[in-house]
């Protein structure tokens, strides 16, 4: 077994980030769950899809600033947020059409969470279709007495453009059945490629918000549970009591954070590869409302076992040495006497959570291996 102070403090501030950014990770996934917001990015990519997304003109002069755009469009993410088809039609007919709408669990989450790409373009295949016959109004015996064949009626659709398409989107679908030779087989195959690509970006996207997430998750929990990085790590160096409980403790809960962590990846609540390149639908991999609790239960349980290890806390105490009594609310370790380097302490922690319990957890294995291999034998290596 190799041990020394520094692989003993970096193993304790490993098992402190793995701690709160498995916490972390379960609220985030309780939060998604109450907004959708997994929903909500499925929404965002077919908008950029299947819509004229761009507000850069809006602006005028000011559109070509990517720090004024920024803005722009976050201010038309909280509008699409409440109002999420908003100037977009075509995407509301989409998610109107029996094969998407019926994806949705309930009317609270009527909108899906995951679209296959066989879906998505049978649906724009069955729209383009049907827009024809929708708008030939008084042509429509014409239409039924003259009929055409499918690919007639997709290519009337297209060049016409019935379904009131963005420009730019019509082009596009125009250049995609071009490529498919008026072939319908084909053109479906490149309307789906066309969708694995945005779905690819649209996980990075939620990849990204998911980070954005953890770092203000972080900041809460680190102000919330006193997690302050420049304290601990000073505690540990300092104290040898406080560093072997870490590191037992982290050792001891180590199995149970594997379980955990291949759980809740396996289950797509932390993400290593898209959110949306799956089999099956969300629905019957995401773990229970319920089973999160609990993770989230155990969880401040470790919690308050290593903040009790570490003593660092707040407290308040009746100070009488000015002769009346008088309560005093503060942090009662001397290492947290200094309320910049408390909050200095407590964005390091918020930026450690923010890489994610995978990146800890793996650290941590590679650290716990190392500590635990034998050192080679210097007579041996001395021959």
């Amino acid at each position: 077994m190799f041990s020394n102070l520094a692989i003993d403090v970096a193993l304790g501030l490993i098992f402190i980030y793995l701690l709160y950014s498995l916490l972390a990770s379960v609220i985030q996934e309780l939060v998604a769950r109450i907004f959708n917001s997994r929903a909500r990015v499925l929404t965002k990519g077919l908008r950029r899809m299947l819509e004229e997304d761009d507000h850069s003109k809006d602006l005028g002069w000011f559109g070509r600033f990517t720090f004024f755009n920024w803005f722009y469009e976050l201010g038309w993410s909280v509008v699409y947020f409440f109002e999420p088809f908003r100037h977009n039609p075509f995407l509301r007919k989409f998610y109107s059409s029996p094969s998407i709408r019926h994806l949705g669990e309930n009317s609270a989450t009527s909108r899906p969470a995951y679209i296959s790409p066989q879906i998505f373009s049978q649906t724009m295949v069955h729209l383009l279709r049907g827009s024809v016959k929708e708008h030939a109004g008084a042509d429509a015996e014409v239409v039924m007495e003259h009929p055409r064949s499918d690919a007639q009626l997709i290519k009337a659709s297209l060049t016409h453009n019935s379904l009131q398409l963005a420009p730019d989107t019509q082009e596009h679908l125009l250049q995609l059945w071009e490529d498919a030779n008026h072939d319908i087989p084909a053109f479906r195959v490149n309307m789906e490629a066309w969708f694995n690509e945005t779905m690819t970006r649209a996980s990075g996207w939620y990849r990204k918000q998911t980070q954005t997430w953890l770092l203000c998750i972080g900041i809460g929990i680190a102000a919330l549970f006193n997690v302050d990085s420049i304290a601990i790590a000073r505690i540990l160096m300092k104290d040898k009591n406080v560093r072997t409980q870490m590191v037992q403790l982290a050792t001891s809960r180590t199995p149970a954070y594997t379980a955990i962590t291949d759980t809740l990846i396996r289950k797509n609540v932390m993400h290593k590869d898209s959110a949306f390149y799956r089999a099956d639908t969300s629905l019957r991999v995401f773990v229970g409302d319920t089973s999160l609790i609990g993770v989230y239960a155990m969880l401040r349980n470790d919690a308050g076992d290593a903040a009790n290890a570490l003593g660092i806390s707040r407290s308040c105490v009746t100070d009488s040495s000015g002769g009346h009594r008088v309560l005093r609310c503060g942090y009662t370790h001397p290492f947290q006497q200094n309320g910049w380097l408390v909050f200095g302490g407590w964005c390091i922690t918020a930026l450690a959570i923010s890489l994610g319990a995978p990146f800890w957890f793996d650290l941590l294995g590679k650290v716990v291996k190392f500590r635990t291999t034998p050192p080679p034998d210097s007579a041996s290596g001395g021959r």
